[in-house]
């Protein structure tokens, strides 16, 4: 019988890992909330800028387009209740409160994703946090 020449690799192979040794060792594992709902962030931002803007909603699809394509942004000055991204494809129409940084975040470039609230989703945002309430996609297909 000939021997495979990989063989003497498969046999010293170490034991395998049991699932807990498989983490990260960078990662902290975080114990779930009590209430079984995950911590809400409105937003993140990323130094040195992000390529897309990930729109995260619960309740509707999530899109992910370029900040290349983002045209205009139109906002209620330092009210930071209301949002409006303009693209050439699409409108996204953004609700919240204390929205401030984020818009800021939006209009350097540096923002990575939003995300609405919901209440079944996650747990409720510290006092005076960033919180979107709504998001709109508008395409144009709704006035047909």
């Amino acid at each position: 019988m000939q021997q495979n020449p990989l063989d003497r690799w498969r046999t010293n192979q170490p034991p395998a890992s049991t699932p807990t040794d498989n983490r990260d060792s960078h990662q902290q594992q975080q114990p779930p909330p009590a209430n079984g709902l995950k911590p809400y962030e409105a937003y993140r931002v990323k130094d040195g800028g992000a390529e897309r803007l990930e729109i995260r909603r619960v309740l509707g699809e999530s899109h992910a387009p370029g900040y290349r394509y983002l045209m205009d942004v139109s906002f209620n000055g330092d009210f930071g209740t209301e949002l409006v991204l303009i693209y050439s494809f699409f409108m996204v129409k953004i609700k919240g409160q204390q929205m401030q940084s984020l818009i800021r975040a939006i209009l350097d470039g540096t923002c990575v994703f939003i995300q609405d609230f919901h209440e079944k989703e996650f747990s409720q945002p510290e006092p005076g946090a960033a919180i979107i309430e709504t998001i709109e996609i508008l395409t144009g297909k709704e006035s047909k």
